[in-house]
């Protein structure tokens, strides 16, 4: 996947060039080699059992003193936790300390050899395979081989599995990991709940969701009411899914029901607020339109969530130049004559134009998205079209949030003092609450947004 090393590389703590592992045989070809060489990945001979041999080109980049990033799972995968990690970076950092002491000399450039630290970074995406979504990237504390080489120098292996556990550790503790889908999904479902339109922008995601996840899990196994919650918040997820919504579709509607009346008023409040904005959002839509479909189907016909999104990032880098260049001829030779003068006024429109695109599309994307779901509630509930009786499903989806919202408030103040976690998730809420203030002096959307939180400083 060429999504992790692209973030790694613009994201690295020392803004340095980083090098990348590849299978030897990838560099058999000249022109091959010599483009992997310019990029800085490094050859790797797998077919050997010397590690010496193994890491030769490694420990040559090693020598300038610069870094390689390694992914120690092997492979990109959707998995509810990390796979296992390999030993492949914890046989390289330990025997490049160890050739060093057998061979100390000081670096090309005359500086002297250090041992290799191992540095862990954890990469988390939220949503990961969605247009624009985030990508959270955390970078731990160096691990330094020193403690592990007495153990390397008489068994080599256990130094490794040691050294690699301490890492997979280290990793855990920077990314979001969960026993089962079944777990991630419920806390993930309890997280949209407790903080409503928060997700990836979360500063404390990863804390709140594996505090979530830890908590749920935990307490499930001895109370049946945790367990019997966990069951409810992954049945809302899933229906939601099953019917193309989102919590916040169900989230907006205060009455005990679903009603045709506020479905219908919410539908023309953003069908309006939409029609308004359309005028300045359109040129750049229709501009890019090509793009957003190209991308569409790239993925809509991918099975891995990975590689889906690999192959919309792949198909950008080929069509965008393309598509500036050609609305770049049109607006030179169409609006401005293909005169001297008009080819700067095309170049600076053209820069305007995708600037304006740029800055504006996340808002007016969650903007569509929402009018969507307002679309689909009226279908069902107004219009009662829809096979398996949506307007039924929907109707027993506002019950079940609404028993999901009081079920997880109860979880977190029984148990806000007797699980670290839930005391975790429990402060983020309050922390929510009091930036807002007291409630009674805040007017329109401040106030309905404080009063979500307001539970949290009862009890």
């Amino acid at each position: 996947m060429i999504v992790d090393p692209a973030i790694l590389s613009v994201t690295f703590p020392t803004q340095e060039r980083l090098h990348y592992w590849a299978k030897d045989s990838m560099f058999k070809h000249p022109m091959a080699a010599k483009f992997l060489d310019n990029c800085g990945v490094v050859p790797v001979d797998r077919k050997t059992k010397n590690n010496a041999l193994l890491y030769a080109a490694t420990y040559k980049v090693m020598r300038l003193g610069e870094s390689i990033a390694v992914f120690p799972e092997g492979t990109s995968h959707t998995l509810p936790r990390l796979g296992t990690f390999k030993d492949g970076a914890s046989f390289a950092a330990l025997e490049y300390a160890k050739l060093l002491d057998e061979d100390p000399r000081p670096n090309a450039d005359g500086s002297k050899p250090r041992r290799a630290a191992i540095l862990p970074v954890g990469i988390v995406y939220p949503e990961k395979s969605k247009y624009r979504s985030v990508a959270i990237v955390k970078y731990g504390k160096p691990i330094h081989v020193d403690s592990y080489m007495e153990t390397y120098l008489q068994d080599p292996k256990k130094a490794a599995k040691q050294l690699t556990a301490d890492l997979t550790s280290a990793t855990e503790a920077l990314t979001v990991n969960a026993p089962d889908w079944e777990s991630r999904d419920a806390a993930e479902m309890a997280r949209w709940l407790l903080f409503p339109g928060e997700d990836g922008s979360m500063r404390d995601y990863i804390s709140v969701t594996q505090g979530l996840i830890n908590g749920i899990n935990d307490l499930s196994q001895d109370d049946q009411e945790i367990a019997t919650l966990k069951q409810s918040l992954r049945s809302y997820k899933l229906e939601l899914d099953a019917l193309k919504l989102r919590d916040v579709h169900i989230a907006k509607y205060n009455e005990k029901e679903i009603t045709a009346a506020s479905t219908t008023i919410e539908l023309l409040r953003r069908t309006l607020a939409s029609l308004v904005d359309l005028p300045l959002f359109l040129p750049g839509l229709i501009g890019h339109l090509p793009l957003y479909v190209a991308g569409y189907y790239a993925g809509k016909f991918e099975i891995y969530e990975e590689v889906r999104a690999q192959n919309k990032i792949m198909l950008s880098l080929v069509m965008v130049p393309f598509i500036y260049i050609m609305a770049f001829i049109w607006g030179w030779l169409t609006l401005f004559g293909g005169t001297f003068f008009g080819f700067f006024v095309a170049l600076a429109t053209l820069g305007v134009f995708v600037w304006y695109h740029v800055t504006s599309i996340d808002e007016r994307y969650e903007s569509f998205k929402d009018l969507i779901g307002r679309w689909r509630l009226f279908d069902a509930v107004v219009l009662g079209r829809g096979m398996w009786r949506r307007k039924e499903r929907i109707l027993q989806l506002k019950k079940l949030r609404d028993v999901n919202v009081a079920g997880v408030q109860r979880m977190i103040r029984k148990y806000k003092s007797k699980s670290d976690d839930v005391h975790t998730v429990w402060l983020a809420v309050r922390t929510r609450g009091k930036q807002f203030g007291d409630p009674a002096k805040l007017h329109g959307r401040k106030k309905k947004l404080a009063k979500q939180y307001e539970w949290s400083f009862e009890g």
